[in-house]
């Protein structure tokens, strides 16, 4: 997506800290950019005061992004996402975020500089809990998806059955090798069968890269949410089967993960939390297949688990859902 870290952008964040009059400390271990987009950097300031740096990445031209996407797409959407919660929300008592502290200039700008959340230490299984999950998911769900609209230079994703389905009609040509015509014309009668299941629902604001990753427990025990590059509106159950394929973790604390999230709800209520997850699910296994396709062609070693993974979306049931 960016070009790798070089000694000239990191003396250029540097440059960004001296103008700050911010010092540079030991960077933790683990402190890094999840799509590679930007420089993280640890700083203090007057009194101890810690900090962090985003330096954002020029674009690698050589990059294969999302279908739809620009490159600086990602930047526009995690700076209009803190800027929307600076006017409503500064103290971040509704969506656990950092504060944010600077923005840089331009109407691209090149850095953004946030508090520091001092995470626990310890691996992920004894950091991050179920309750942790289902405690950020829920204030996401709170929050007024009309703050999010008509806003200037906040391109926002829609994460919904409509929008996975015209991202994939995109994909045309780098997955239907892949997928067949057969395959693909089940995909298309899926998604209009998704659209009728979960139309109507009210949409909810979505991060939109919601994993282990980009979760912050800190010290004391409580969770924040980093990352907003991804942030838009739409299937409420999108974040929660982003962050279960995503996983690492049990399989077993995987299954509690999805029957307490299924268990939220009853009735038609549980059929179309089924099929807002296998949407999203299916689209992620599709997006995953194009990038696969274009980088390594025939040779993407992933293509079978992928297929698998759509597969088990298409179906639904057992295939997918943990009994």
């Amino acid at each position: 997506m960016t070009e790798l870290p070089t000694k000239t952008h990191l003396d250029a964040a540097r440059a960004v800290l001296s103008d700050l009059q911010l010092t540079e400390l030991d960077q933790p271990r683990g402190l890094a950019s999840g799509h590679r987009n930007s420089l993280p950097m640890l700083a203090s300031g007057p009194g101890g005061r810690r900090y962090l740096l985003k330096y954002y990445l020029p674009a690698d031209p050589h990059s294969i992004l999302p279908v739809g996407t620009r490159a600086d797409d990602f930047v526009r959407r995690e700076v209009g996402c803190y800027r929307l919660l600076d006017s409503v929300d500064p103290e971040r008592r509704e969506i656990p975020a950092p504060r944010t502290v600077l923005v840089g200039p331009g109407d691209v700008p090149q850095w953004l500089l946030l508090e520091w959340l001092p995470f626990a230490p310890g691996p992920t299984e004894e950091v991050l809990g179920l309750d942790h999950v289902f405690e950020l998911l829920a204030a996401m769900h709170r929050f007024s998806t009309d703050r999010l609209l008509g806003r200037r230079s906040f391109p926002l994703e829609h994460w919904d059955p409509i929008g996975y389905l015209d991202r994939i009609r995109g994909m045309y040509d780098a997955v239907l090798f892949v997928l067949g015509e057969a395959r693909w014309r089940h995909v298309h009668r899926f998604f209009a069968e998704a659209v009728r299941w979960t139309d109507g629902r009210p949409p909810v604001f979505v991060h939109g890269d919601f994993t282990a990753a980009n979760i912050v427990v800190t010290e004391d025990g409580k969770p924040f949410l980093v990352d907003f590059e991804s942030s838009g509106l739409g299937n409420r159950d999108h974040d929660l089967a982003w962050f279960w394929i995503h996983s690492q973790r049990h399989p077993e604390w995987k299954k509690q993960l999805v029957l307490r999230w299924l268990g939220h709800s009853l009735g038609g209520d549980r059929i179309r939390a089924e099929w807002g997850m296998r949407a999203a699910i299916a689209y992620l296994a599709i997006r995953r297949l194009r990038w696969g396709y274009l980088v390594h062609g025939e040779e993407d070693h992933r293509q079978g688990q992928n297929l698998a993974l759509l597969d088990a979306a298409l179906a639904g049931g057992s295939e997918l859902f943990p009994g």
